[in-house]
Formats: structure tokens, C-alpha cells, sequence
């Protein structure tokens, strides 16, 4: 099957999981399948697919990733602070402060090998919200050195970034990959051999549409780049020629319309952003995604659902 035809329609999905608390990020690996989870940390869901937690005090755990010695990097959206969870669950707080400033909000936590860590901002302000009515764009990525369990060194390495989102290393580890949400695009940055990134350049169209609000990003085994919107319930893909396809939304016209003038004129609340959920798709707002080890089933994460959204992709994409 060729990908731009490729789409889905609601029966396509299925559940996984259940009582999951804001299971905003999804992360699988040898051990299983990992959510975000409000009651402080983050959860792995069992044979019977209920959470079991994982950590404890993060105010609103965000994005995560896992370090190769098998600790957990979390951000911490409402508390503004980068966490670390051990295996055995032990939490401890690395960062919340840089320059002397409190970080802000804390999106998510990209663990790139042992010693370093790309965190995304979505606005130097709290709670995150208050982005929607700022007139400043002041969302940024710091690069976190890590000597050992302590923060060697901490540099803003991309700054004024329009509501900065999911960030994650492409595959062989040459660009660092960036949702900016307010901005409705994707973007990267080269990653250089002293740690610092180069300019940034949009990926796919310059912009995904004054409609979209793309959240979360994670790229399949062809390659191409899979994209959760979280205003219009939809996933979205940019393909490796740079193409941007819509494989499924379900927007609630009013509301989206609504998100977008809100946006543009930088005056509106998180309730707006909330009545774009769905009244009963298989997607409620949707906020990130994550591929199984044999590339074919994407797990869906969000902040309005109490389980995670799955479907299946072709065993084969046609060039």
C-alpha cells in the first residue's frame, strides 16, 4: 500500500489499558508498554492492562524517555522540573531551575545515550497555558550533560519556539526533530559533534494548516513521521519526500475554530483547547505516539482518555 493512501477510519482502533491516568506520553520497550501517569510518575501496563506505578511526586508527569541504564527521564509540566525515576522507583529531581530562573514548563524528556538529555519548554511561564495569552514566543530546548547522576552542564541550544513540544533524535542520531504547536509545523536542527544544533529547518510544509495543533511526534520504521494533533483528534504523517498526509481526524469544527482564533490573536484559555475533544471517536485528544518492536501497532496516548488508542500499519509501505 501506498502511505498516501493509506487512512483510517474510527472501527480501525482498538483499546489497550485501562483506569490510565493522563497517559499523555507512550514509550515501548523490551519490557513493555509505559504511560505517563498523574498520580506522579509513570506506569507500565500489566497482562490485565491496568497501570502499575512506577515513581511518586511529579506534579502532572509529561513526556518521557528511558535512559540505557534503565531510568526514566521525566518532565514534570506543572511542577517545572526534569525528574529522574529508577528501575526500582526511587524518584529524585535533577533540574527546575537554569540561569537562575525556574526551567518553566517542562514538556518533555528525550534521553540521548548515557550522558545527555534534550528538554523541551513549551513557554518559560507557568502553568503552560498562559502561552495562549502571551503576546512573546518563548518556548526553548536545553542540552542537559549529565557526569554520572549529577547535571555536569545545562545550554539553551533553541530558543523562541512557538509552544515547543515533543522533541526526539531521528533515527542515526544526526537531527534533533521539534514540535512547535502555536507554530503548526515540525521542525529540526543538525545536531553538531560539540553538542550545539544548527539552524532550524522546517520538515514537510511550512505549515501544517492554521487548523492543526500538532502535539507529539515519533517516526515509524520506513521513516516517516507520525504526528498526533491534538486539536483536531487526529493523526497526521510527513512522509520521507517531506509530504504531509492526514490518516484520520475528528474535529469538533466550532471548538477548532475557536483554538484557531485564540491562537492567532493570543487570547484564549485550556477550555477552549478542551472542548476540541471528541464527544465519542475512538481519539480525545491526542498527545503522542509509539510504535511496537515489530513496527506495525501504534499506541496512542492522551489527555482525555483512560486508556490508550491502538490501530495496525500495512506490513509494507509501497515506494
Amino acid at each position: 500500500m501506498r502511505l498516501a493512501d493509506f487512512t483510517l477510519a474510527a472501527s480501525d482502533f482498538s483499546i489497550l489499558g485501562s483506569n490510565l491516568q493522563r497517559p499523555e506520553c507512550v514509550w515501548v520497550d523490551a519490557e513493555g508498554i509505559w504511560v505517563s501517569d498523574a498520580r506522579g510518575g509513570i506506569a507500565r501496563l500489566g497482562v490485565d492492562g491496568a497501570p502499575r506505578l512506577l515513581g511518586s511526586g511529579i506534579l502532572e508527569p509529561n513526556g518521557f524517555s528511558r535512559r540505557p541504564d534503565g531510568s526514566f527521564v521525566v518532565a514534570g509540566i506543572a511542577d517545572g522540573g526534569l525528574h529522574q525515576v529508577e528501575p526500582g522507583g526511587a524518584t529524585r529531581l535533577l533540574l527546575n531551575r537554569f540561569g537562575g530562573r525556574p526551567l518553566g514548563a517542562v514538556n518533555y524528556a528525550c534521553a540521548d545515550g548515557p550522558g545527555r538529555i534534550w528538554l523541551s519548554v513549551m513557554t518559560r511561564g507557568l502553568p503552560w497555558h498562559t502561552a495562549l495569552s502571551a503576546r512573546h514566543i518563548d518556548g526553548y530546548i536545553l542540552r542537559i550533560d549529565l557526569h554520572g547522576e549529577s547535571v555536569a552542564r545545562c545550554e539553551i541550544v533553541a530558543d523562541h519556539l512557538d509552544l515547543t513540544n515533543e522533541v526526539k533524535v531521528a533515527p542515526g542520531g544526526r537531527h534533533l526533530y521539534a514540535v512547535e504547536t502555536f507554530g503548526s509545523r515540525v521542525v529540526r536542527f543538525a545536531i553538531r559533534r560539540d553538542g550545539s544544533l544548527g539552524d532550524k529547518e522546517t520538515v514537510g510544509p511550512e505549515t501544517l494548516g492554521p487548523d492543526v495543533l500538532p502535539d507529539g511526534l515519533t517516526f515509524d520504521a520506513f521513516g516517516n513521521l507520525w504526528i498526533t494533533v491534538i486539536n483536531q483528534n487526529g493523526i497526521t504523517v510527513i512522509d520521507r519526500q517531506g509530504n504531509a498526509h492526514s490518516v484520520y481526524r475528528d474535529p469538533n469544527a466550532e471548538a477548532v475554530a475557536s483554538v484557531r482564533r485564540a491562537v492567532e490573536q493570543r487570547h484564549g484559555t485550556v477550555e477552549q483547547l478542551a472542548a476540541c475533544a471528541s464527544v465519542s471517536g475512538p481519539l480525545r485528544l491526542p498527545t503522542s505516539l509509539a510504535f511496537s518492536a515489530d513496527g506495525r501497532t501504534a499506541y496512542v496516548g492522551s489527555v482525555g482518555l483512560p486508556h490508550l488508542a491502538t490501530f495496525r500499519l500495512p506490513a509494507q509501505w509501497d515506494p
